[in-house]
């Protein structure tokens, strides 16, 4: 009852902004579950989806298991966290989320099930209690940079937002995205994740306001699911970022998850946090 009370007041931002980068005007992310590259690779949703962009055949996760990848992806370090267990990284450890804040770079993220924006905890569906939306897949939850800043908390949303965002044109320039447990492939197959992906993505391709000039997403995996595998992802680049004469081809550049805070901070000339993303 405490959540659905909550739900009626928590407060949630929309920030905008359009700060013109240099390779893209927004950055989306989005993270499935616990997939060998292989397996990724070899399903028919991934691989209609790599028709429409760049595959990345050299793209590292950083560790096992999953949540020190979600931390590593926000923060370019995995900050001493080896577990899925609940952690709390200090306030005074910076984050992506601090240069993009400085860079006026507007941003949230989105994970689909959350009850309401700026929810901390887990949730499960009431009916059948299957995992839905868990906090170890919200880097941000991690950080109490981020959970001990009301505004930053509400910049923490759930899908029925991103949609209203979509719809008003009002979504943020960098973005965070991860489906619930079943969509994600965590709890069921890459059968579903791979058609989950490739029915949440190709409207929003076709869509200018979430596909606008120069919008670059990565869609890829948290980790290999095979711990004797080495930990090699699928990974690909989508958007109205990929040159023309590069969409349908191969990358084959070494880049992980350290790669994404790169990617953000050189596009809007951000900086950097000192750590693995100096020379990712």
């Amino acid at each position: 009852a405490s959540v659905y009370a909550a739900q009626a007041t928590a407060l949630t931002l929309h920030p905008t902004s359009n700060i013109q980068g240099q390779s893209f005007n927004r950055f989306v992310t989005i993270f499935l579950e616990n997939q060998d590259y292989r397996i990724a690779a070899g399903d028919p949703n991934i691989q209609s989806l790599a028709t429409m962009g760049i595959t990345l055949d050299n793209y590292w996760s950083i560790t096992h298991p999953s949540q020190p990848n979600y931390v590593a992806a926000l923060g370019a370090d995995t900050n001493g966290v080896n577990s899925d267990d609940f952690v709390q990284i200090d306030a005074s450890v910076e984050t992506m989320l601090d240069l993009l804040d400085a860079g006026n770079v507007s941003w949230s993220f989105y994970g689909e099930d959350m009850p309401y924006s700026g929810f901390e905890s887990n949730w499960v569906n009431q009916e059948t209690g299957a995992n839905m939306y868990v906090r170890k897949h919200n880097p941000m939850m991690s950080y109490n940079s981020a959970t001990e800043d009301v505004d930053r908390l509400a910049k923490s949303k759930n899908f029925t937002m991103f949609y209203d965002e979509l719809a008003s044109d009002t979504l943020p320039q960098w973005m965070f995205i991860t489906p619930n447990m079943t969509d994600d492939g965590h709890d069921s197959s890459i059968t579903v994740a791979g058609q989950w992906a490739y029915d949440f993505l190709t409207p929003l391709l076709e869509n200018p306001n979430f596909n606008m000039n120069e919008t670059l997403i990565i869609l890829t995996w948290d980790e290999c699911e095979n711990y004797l595998l080495e930990n090699r992802v699928m990974a690909v680049l989508l958007g109205s970022a990929v040159p023309e004469s590069l969409v349908g081809t191969t990358d084959s550049t070494e880049l992980g998850h350290y790669s994404l805070s790169k990617t953000a901070e050189d596009n809007w000339s951000l900086g950097n946090l000192g750590k693995n993303d100096v020379n990712a």
